[in-house]
């Protein structure tokens, strides 16, 4: 259900490896697991972009194309 959460996860991984998914986790409170079986709210969204921006040090808007 959480799409966009889920790929916001993924491309942390990807990106930032393992500490970089648990510093997602922490940050926003919010489990993987627990990310992908919400729904999509916007404003959830967009704290997720912004936190993982931040881990990544730069915009991840262009991977979520």
């Amino acid at each position: 259900m959480g799409e966009k959460l889920a790929k916001i996860y993924k491309i942390v991984e990807e990106k930032g490896g393992n500490p970089g998914r648990i510093k997602l986790a922490m940050a926003t409170g919010l489990p993987k697991k627990d990310a992908e079986e919400m729904k999509d709210k916007p404003e959830v969204v967009e704290k997720f972009k912004s936190i993982a921006s931040e881990i990544l040090g730069h915009n991840i808007d262009e991977f979520l194309q």
